[in-house]
């Protein structure tokens, strides 16, 4: 099997393909890397302009490594093998979206308040 791509390589991709340079971008997408990322690893604290940042359908099982991403305000990952949300606490006083529902279908509350029927039938589809 290969070997994982890491987060440090798929940030090299992004500023390859997007001509761009990932410490200045507002926007970094790094979903879906063939092979999958698996590690959320110290490189992604390289992303000091970073408010909106993708890792979505990759191999992630943990949330780790959010230490100086002191600007991100959208955090996506959908579609990872993640079971706690946990190691958010670097991101409390910036984060205001967390895209996670399509990998907790049967999520009922998020910070006591209720996650809609609609969001968790739109989760379960999006596993299908």
């Amino acid at each position: 099997m290969a070997k994982a791509t890491s987060i440090k390589e798929a940030i090299q991709k992004f500023e390859k393909d997007k001509e761009a340079v990932a410490s200045a971008a507002e926007k970094v997408e790094i979903q879906a890397q063939i092979p999958p990322i698996e590690r959320m690893d110290a490189s992604l604290s390289s992303l000091k302009a970073c408010r909106h940042l993708s890792l979505s359908t990759n191999n992630i099982e943990k949330i780790t490594n959010l230490a100086g991403l002191d600007n991100l305000q959208i955090l996506s990952l959908g579609r990872n093998q993640i079971k706690k949300l946990e190691n958010l606490d670097p991101l409390a006083e910036t984060l205001q979206e967390l895209w996670v529902l399509k990998r907790l279908p049967n999520l009922k509350k998020l910070d006591g308040l209720p996650v809609e029927v609609e969001e968790r039938e739109a989760a379960l589809a999006a596993r299908a």
